[in-house]
This record gives C-alpha cells, structure tokens and sequence, in this order.
C-alpha cells in the first residue's frame, strides 16, 4: 500500500516541495520556451526586476509577445505592436497599466528590456515604475500604482515568443506570436539594473573571446 500523506493547507504550500528555480536570480531562456508552469517560472512580484530581449528585426518591423506570464485574469507581457515596444500587467482584469515606446523599434539586431523598479522590496501588491530600453537608450517610461501579489492564474503559462492562452493584454489577441527571430530572453530579479546587466554581458563576451 501506497503511503498517504494527510496534510492539507501544507500540500497547497509550493515552498514546501523541491524547486529549480528557488533561490536563482538570473534566467535566460531560448526562443520557444512555452507552457512553463508559473511556479516554475522567475517570480518577478514584488521585487525589482529586468525583461530583456536579444532579438532580430526584419525591413518591415515585426510584433508579438517577447516574453509573458498569466493571461486574461492577471500577468505582464513585454510585447511589440505598431512598431512599439510595449510592457503591461493586467490587475486582475480591473487596471492594465502600460508602458509603451515613444519611437518605433528599427529594423535589426537589437536588445529591447523593461526595467522595474518597485516602490518597496517584498511589500505585498507594491507599486513602480518602468522603463523601457533599445539597448541602453531610454525610450519609454511609466508608472503602476499596484500589481498582482500572489498566483496570476491557476492554469496560464510563462511564454516565450508568444502567449499562449488567454491574452494578458487587450491590444492583441493569443498567441500573438513574434514575427521577428527571438534569439534569448533573459529574467532577472536583481537590484541590478538594465545597465549593470549589459556591462556583465560586455565583460563576459570579452572573457570567451580571449580563451578561444
């Protein structure tokens, strides 16, 4: 016979159970990440975070999800639409705050990223603010007064390159899939900025290239 385990609020309780993602700070994802689970994905509430996107534009522009989490109830997406770059969290479907680009995104190889900084580490359902970066130019800024606190969703994902359920976003319908070529997403949950992260990323290249 098969152990029982008669626990109840505790099997609910996911610190309780292993976990990879416990403890990290840094991810970094390839193109067609889908489907994870999001507690199996970086827990970006309340803390101060960077999205960033290594990506390839065709002549002509490109739009779709770079990276998302949550759907219609709940969840944030940085996404491209009309040539934008564009970064929302849907408040349970009550408020999307957005932020979106004041120029359009060129054809090209490009880094785009959405830094938020939140008003207090760790405080419940926090507010923020957000700016968006083409590589180290700011070319967006934003504010949200408050955000999801616990689970976006029981059943959505974390997606890379589209959404896959519901959208989390009015402005698209799923799975609004990237039309340009994805070639990473990175999820930091930092106090690093976007900044600090491009001269890690510098020095890093720099260190492959001189053991070659």
């Amino acid at each position: 016979m098969l152990p029982l385990d008669d626990r109840f609020a505790q099997r609910a309780d996911p610190t309780l159970r292993p976990s990879h993602v416990r403890g990290k700070t840094h991810f970094v994802y390839s193109p067609g990440t889908i489907r994870v689970g999001e507690r199996s994905s970086p827990n970006t509430k309340n803390v101060h975070h960077t999205l960033a996107a290594e990506v390839e534009v065709p002549e002509g522009g490109a739009e779709g999800v770079l990276v998302c989490c949550g759907g219609l109830s709940g969840g944030f997406s940085l996404f491209m639409k009309s040539g934008k770059l564009h970064w929302e969290h849907n408040y349970y479907n009550e408020v999307h705050y957005r932020v979106s680009s004041t120029e359009a995104i060129p054809p090209g190889r490009h880094v785009l990223s959405a830094e938020v900084n939140v008003d207090k580490q760790g405080e419940f359902g926090t507010g923020g603010n957000v700016t968006l970066r083409l590589g180290k130019k700011k070319i967006g800024e934003g504010r949200f007064e408050k955000q999801v606190a616990g689970f976006f969703t029981a059943n959505e994902s974390f997606d890379v390159g589209c959404d896959t359920c519901s959208p989390v976003s009015e402005l698209y319908e799923s799975p609004f899939v990237f039309t340009g070529t994805i070639l990473r997403v990175v999820v930091d949950i930092t106090e690093a900025t976007f900044k600090d992260l491009a001269a890690q990323h510098e020095a890093h290249a720099r260190l492959a290239m001189a053991t070659q």
